[in-house]
């Protein structure tokens, strides 16, 4: 698998370059441009048994550009370290049409709008992981459908709506039943260093009719060098309740260097009184330029007793 995954990058690579020496730099379009990151990490894990080690945690690798004015595409693939299905496999493949009326318009396979910290590219994130609440509820991350959105302003107020249908089986996944998920997600920004809103997914799960519902609500004020930002996720499928929370802050303490902190609490069932998991994340990141960044985590589980389980992790991560 891992030499045909690369037969693949390789290759992806190879089209991308010829695709640019065929067109003329005299022709606005089509255009094309690569895109891409990786994420370097070396890892120590106190969990009894763990090995600590090198691991390459991302790689994507994709093209974007104009077919016309009016028309945009976007390619990627991804190789992670996770062991699970779609780890190594085509990540992004969608157009945007921006000539239609009121609204634009997504059709593909992309990352649908639900939540703050999902929205986010993996290349920006903060901290190294996702919270947990996040990495539960909101996957899988990508699915295949069409999205309207739209960006208004009356006054001071700015807002982001935009509203998808999915299949619902994720990413690389023909629908696996005759229902379709809807998502819906409004932002508002009042002023430009604020902004809070919603989201909602309703689903269902696999080849049956168990509903798969989630509910979010996030706020986010970035200011010079301080930013806060925080979420609540409810979900439901079938008769499991489930939700989770996250608070993070950052501060710019020198030029090029972040520090980060977090707090987040999830709750894999509500009917279940141990269930719940909660995690402080710090973080201190340093910017070598604006495309090479050095990420270093530590994360500490909140529990009684306490265990060794207690996670160090630093990143090294390179983009274009």
């Amino acid at each position: 698998m891992e030499k045909k995954m690369k037969k693949w990058f390789l290759g992806f690579a190879g089209l991308g370059l010829w695709t640019v020496q065929l067109f003329s730099l005299e022709n606005d379009f089509p255009n094309i441009k690569p895109t891409g990151f990786a994420k370097a990490r070396y890892t120590v894990d106190a969990t009894a048994g763990a090995k600590d080690g090198f691991s390459i945690a991302q790689a994507r690798l994709g093209i974007k550009g104009d077919i016309t004015k009016d028309v945009s595409y976007t390619f990627s693939l991804e190789k992670t370290n996770k062991e699970a299905e779609n780890s190594k496999s085509l990540y992004d493949a969608y157009m945007d049409i921006k000539s239609i009326s009121y609204f634009a318009v997504r059709l593909g396979q992309f990352k649908y709008k639900f939540s703050l910290e999902n929205v986010i590219p993996d290349a920006d994130l903060e901290l190294i992981n996702k919270s947990d609440v996040v990495s539960n509820l909101v996957s899988p991350t990508r699915d295949i459908g069409i999205e309207i959105s739209k960006v208004l302003s009356i006054k001071s107020l700015k807002s982001d709506l935009s509203v998808a249908t999915v299949n619902g089986s994720g990413s690389n996944c023909s629908d696996d039943n005759d229902n379709k998920a809807i998502i819906g997600r409004i932002l508002l920004s009042p002023v430009n260093d604020l902004s809070f809103g919603g989201s909602i997914y309703s689903g269902t799960i696999s080849t049956n009719t168990t509903a798969k519902d989630r509910l979010g609500f996030e706020i986010k004020y970035q200011l010079k060098k301080l930013l806060c930002k925080a979420e609540y996720l409810h979900g439901k499928d079938g008769s499991i309740k489930k939700e989770g929370y996250y608070l993070t802050g950052g501060y710019e303490i020198l030029p090029k260097i972040f520090f980060f902190t977090r707090y987040d609490m999830w709750d894999s069932s509500l009917k279940v009184i141990e269930s719940k998991n909660s995690r402080w994340t710090f973080g201190l990141n340093y910017f070598i330029d604006k495309n090479v960044l050095i990420r270093n985590n530590y994360e500490r589980k909140v529990e009684s007793p306490s265990i060794k389980n207690d996670l160090v992790m630093s990143e090294l991560q390179i983009k274009f």
